[in-house]
């Protein structure tokens, strides 16, 4: 099957502009929502993003940039989500009856607030797209290093395998090497709960905790994510693959990570409202943690790092105490 080259982006943050890079290496024309219309105005002007990734120059000459949504979805065949998780609902819901035209890649992690399901169940169950015509795309990346041209991987999943093929063509490149698969389940939810994790983990740092006990914590939750998808979903499936373990270090390692950074500061003393406050992106981590503690707790399981983050972030449970507690329990 062969798929025309109207494929939109909606979403103009960091991996948004970094998917947008990535197409017009391949692309002829790639739509791109952009929700402001000052800020596309400024896009255009500038040949950059003034918000995110700002050294990074944008070619305009193959976008068709704009703040109407609809008019976006309606010109589209294919739509990548970049959109934060608890913004998609809110922003597609009037456009039930155009969008389950289309093909939809969620670029997005994390889950929908209003349902607490991940995207592409979402999508699925609410807007009666056939998960024929869903998928998504993951990492281990950060847009930082797409902007920069460092040598990244991307896994493209979903059942359809058409389209991960053409996906996959027209995301590659010299420095962007591309995987598909079947898992969309599996993938998509090791992408919400590594943010989960990552931002343990930035507790962690922000409370004065060394090397060695967070290569033992990471470990640990390594295990938990493996426990927690296979309780939802028990197929066999390789997480040694980048899409789950890669992603899950990436994201735990990393200073670019925005959920690591949210937990070193919530670590360093800052309340957790005081610290969402100060983020200049979404913590999607934040959103995931209720819903895997919603999800265990509905499947009558016991997931003590998941358990940890909720403690501290919903319950004001103080994160010294709790890591020191979540120590003892690692071995």
């Amino acid at each position: 099957m062969s798929y025309e080259n109207n494929i939109a982006v909606l979403g103009a943050g960091s991996w948004g502009t970094a998917i947008i890079k990535m197409l017009c290496e391949n692309v002829n024309e790639v739509l791109w929502y952009v929700r402001n219309s000052d800020h596309a105005n400024e896009i255009i002007k500038l040949k950059r993003n003034p918000k995110y990734l700002k050294n990074l120059e944008i070619d305009v000459n193959k976008l068709v940039i704009s703040s109407d949504i609809e008019i976006i979805i309606q010109q589209s065949n294919i739509i990548i989500l970049a959109i934060p998780s608890p913004y998609i609902n809110e922003s597609l819901e009037k456009y039930k009856s155009i969008l389950n035209q289309k093909i939809i890649f969620s670029g997005s992690k994390g889950v929908i607030p209003e349902s607490h399901l991940v995207i592409t169940d979402h999508l699925n169950k609410y807007y009666n797209i056939p998960y024929k015509n869903l998928g998504i795309i993951s990492g281990p990346t950060h847009a930082e290093e797409i902007a920069n041209e460092k040598l990244s991987y991307l896994t493209i999943g979903s059942s359809n395998k058409d389209i991960c093929d053409f996906l996959s063509e027209k995301l590659k490149s010299s420095y962007i090497k591309t995987s598909i698969s079947k898992d969309v389940i599996g993938i998509e939810y090791s992408a919400a709960l590594k943010n989960i994790y990552s931002i343990l983990v930035g507790i962690s740092i922000g409370l004065g905790y060394g090397d060695n006990f967070i290569s033992v914590l990471i470990s640990h939750c390594s295990k938990e994510m493996i426990k927690f998808i296979m309780s939802i979903d028990n197929v066999k499936r390789d997480f040694s693959h980048s899409a789950y373990i890669g992603d899950l270090l990436v994201t735990t390692y990393s200073s670019f990570s925005r959920n690591r950074t949210f937990g070193k500061m919530i670590g360093e003393g800052h309340s957790v409202n005081e610290s969402i406050s100060k983020m200049s992106m979404i913590v999607e981590g934040y959103y995931a943690t209720k819903n895997a503690y919603e999800i265990s707790k509905l499947n009558n399981e016991k997931f003590f790092i998941i358990n940890t983050a909720y403690e501290i972030l919903y319950n004001g449970k103080e994160p010294k105490e709790c890591i020191k507690k979540l120590s003892v329990s690692l071995y």
